[in-house]
C-alpha cells in the first residue's frame, strides 16, 4: 500500500484537535488584484498550517499522554471560485469534482424548482438556501476560502483571530460573520448527546491513541483505507478518486496534481431548536411512561453519555464507550437501537442487505471524518429571558475524498431516506430534512410510529471547499499570475458550459 505523505496533509485530518477545545472559521474572499500580495500571502500562511505528522490529541475528550503540545493550530480551504482566483487553469479545475465545482448551493433555474443539489441534502422549505445566513442564494454568496482557527482559550484564539486578520489585510476580506466553535467540559452538543464517538480509523495512519478495549474486533469495523479521506492514495475500492494517472507523481515528467494530499472539505452551519426536542421528547416520554434520555436516546441511537443502546453484557474500561458493535448480528430488528435511529442512519456497519461481511465492506465506502463543533450558548430550560434571542447549533464539518459518493450519499441514501433499512415510513429524526411521516421505533408487540411537527435543525449556512496539501498551497502560491481578479460574473463559467 502507497504510503501517505502525512507531513504534507492539513492536520484535521487526522485531529480533532480536543486539546485545543475553541475555535473560529473566518470566511473570505479575494478583494484585490495583485499576484504578488497573494502570492506572498499564500506562501507565507503555508508554513503556519498545522501538518498531520505534528503531534497533539487527535480526538475530543481522548485521554493523552500529549495534551497542552500545541496552543493553536491554523488550517486552510479553498472554495472552487478561490482556486479559480489563484489563477486554477480550467483544465486542472476540471480534474476537480463536479460536486466541488458546481457548489452546496447552486442557483435555480426554475423558482418553483429546488435544484438537484438542494433536493439531494434535503435543503428544502426553512432549511432552503434562499434562507441561508451565508454561502446560498442571497446573502454572502460569494466565498473564496476558510480559514480554520483552533486554541487552547477565548483569549488565544481571539489573538489569533485578530493576527491572521491583519495578515490577510488588503489580499483578502473577511465576510462579516461569527462563526466561533467550542467544545463544552464534557463533549456533548446541544441536544444533550456527546459527540464524535465514532470515526473511522484510517489505515497506515500515525496512531496517537493509546490502546483500546478489543482493537482487532473494532480495526475490523472501522479501519478503512486511506483513500477514502485522502486523494492520491487507493480507496476502498482500489482505486485513486479522480485518478489521471499522474496523482501519486510517479508518472515520467508528470506535473505534480494540486489535489495530491488533498481533500474536500464539507462545511454547514445547522441550528438547533433545542426547545422544541426538549418539548418533543419530554411530551413523548409522559406518553410512553418513560424517561427523557430513553426517548431521546431511541431518535439519537445512543445514550447521552454516548454508550450504545446494543450492550453486550461485558465490562469494558471506565473511559471507553463501546463503539465495536454490528447491527446485523446484535440487533438485526432495531429492538434494542431503532433502525431509524441517527447513528444507525450515519454509518449502518453491517445491517444493510443480507450478507453482514458485504454490508459492512459496502459501508467503508462512504465513511466521512467529522470535525464538527456547537456553537452559541447552552439552552436554558428555565426560559430566563434573553434566552430565544441565542441563536445555537453545530458547525458541521466532515472530509472526504468523493463528496457524492460519502457526504451525499450518506445525506440522501440513508439520512433522508423513508425506505432506509427496510422502513416504510419517516426519516432521520434528528435530520433538517422536512418529512411528515411518521418515525418508526421497534418495540413487542407492535412498533411505535411517531409524527415530529417540524424538524428540530435547519441549515443557515454551507459550502463545498478543497483542502490542499501543503505543498500544494505553495505550488499555487508561487504560479499565481500577476492578475487574477475576477469578476462574479465571469466565475466559474466553464461550469455552465
Amino acid at each position: 500500500m502507497a504510503k501517505v505523505q502525512w507531513d504534507d496533509v492539513q492536520a484535521i485530518v487526522l485531529r480533532g484537535y480536543g486539546d485545543l477545545p475553541h475555535s473560529a472559521y473566518l470566511l473570505w474572499r479575494f478583494n484585490t488584484e495583485s499576484g504578488l500580495a497573494k502570492r506572498q500571502w499564500l506562501a507565507t500562511l503555508a508554513e503556519r498550517l498545522m501538518r498531520a505528522s505534528a503531534g497533539g490529541d487527535d480526538e475530543p475528550g481522548a485521554a493523552h499522554a500529549g495534551r497542552g503540545t500545541t496552543r493553536s493550530a491554523i488550517n486552510l480551504a479553498l472554495t472552487a471560485t478561490g482556486l479559480q482566483q489563484l489563477g486554477v487553469g480550467e483544465p486542472t479545475l476540471n480534474s476537480f469534482s463536479p460536486e466541488f465545482l458546481e457548489g452546496m448551493a447552486p442557483l435555480p433555474s426554475d423558482e418553483t424548482r429546488a435544484p438537484r443539489r438542494s433536493s439531494i441534502l434535503g435543503d428544502i422549505g426553512e432549511s432552503s438556501p434562499q434562507y441561508w445566513d451565508w454561502g446560498g442564494w442571497h446573502e454572502q454568496r460569494e466565498i473564496d476560502g476558510l480559514l480554520l482557527l483552533f486554541a487552547t482559550d477565548e483569549d488565544s484564539l481571539r489573538e489569533l483571530v485578530e493576527s491572521e486578520t491583519r495578515k490577510m489585510a488588503g489580499v483578502a476580506q473577511r465576510i462579516p460573520l461569527d462563526l466561533k466553535g467550542h467544545f463544552n467540559p464534557d463533549f456533548k452538543e446541544h441536544f444533550g448527546f456527546k459527540d464524535g464517538i465514532s470515526q473511522p480509523l484510517i489505515e497506515g495512519a500515525p496512531q496517537r491513541k493509546r490502546p483500546r478495549h478489543r482493537d482487532e474486533k473494532q480495526a475490523r469495523i472501522s479501519q478503512v483505507k486511506p483513500g477514502e479521506f485522502v486523494l492520491g492514495y487507493p480507496n476502498e475500492r482500489n482505486e485513486r478518486v479522480g485518478d489521471r494517472g499522474a496523482m501519486n507523481g510517479n508518472a515520467p515528467h508528470a506535473k505534480r496534481d494540486i489535489r495530491l494530499n488533498g481533500t474536500y472539505l464539507v462545511f454547514r452551519q445547522l441550528e438547533q431548536d433545542v426547545a422544541a426536542f426538549d418539548d418533543f421528547v419530554s411530551r413523548l416520554a409522559a406518553y410512553l411512561g418513560k424517561t427523557k434520555d430513553w426517548v431521546a436516546a431511541r431518535l439519537m441511537g445512543r445514550e447521552p453519555d454516548g454508550k450504545p443502546l446494543i450492550q453486550d453484557g461485558t465490562d469494558a474500561p471506565e473511559d471507553c464507550v463501546r463503539n465495536d458493535f454490528l447491527y446485523h448480528y446484535e440487533d438485526r430488528t432495531g429492538l434494542a437501537c431503532p433502525i431509524g435511529a441517527h447513528v444507525r442512519r450515519a454509518n449502518p456497519r453491517d445491517s444493510l442487505g443480507s450478507d453482514p461481511d458485504t454490508a459492512l465492506r459496502l459501508s467503508k465506502m462512504h465513511r466521512i471524518i467529522r470535525r464538527g463543533r456547537p456553537y452559541g450558548k447552552r439552552w436554558d430550560p428555565s426560559g430566563r429571558a434573553g434566552d430565544g434571542e441565542d441563536r445555537r447549533g453545530m458547525l458541521f464539518i466532515a472530509l472526504n475524498a468523493d463528496i457524492a459518493g460519502q457526504f451525499e450519499m450518506i445525506q440522501h441514501t440513508w439520512i433522508n431516506n423513508p425506505h432506509f433499512g427496510g422502513l416504510y415510513t419517516g426519516t432521520d429524526p434528528i435530520s433538517h430534512f422536512d418529512d411528515e411521516s411518521p418515525i418508526t421505533i421497534q418495540r413487542r408487540p407492535t412498533n411505535l410510529h411517531i409524527r415530529r411537527k417540524a424538524p428540530f435543525v435547519k441549515v443557515r449556512g454551507g459550502a463545498y471547499f478543497f483542502l490542499p496539501g501543503i505543498q500544494a498551497l505553495r505550488d499555487m502560491a508561487a504560479s499565481v499570475p500577476d492578475e487574477t481578479l475576477l469578476t462574479a460574473s465571469s466565475r466559474l463559467s466553464h461550469v455552465a458550459a
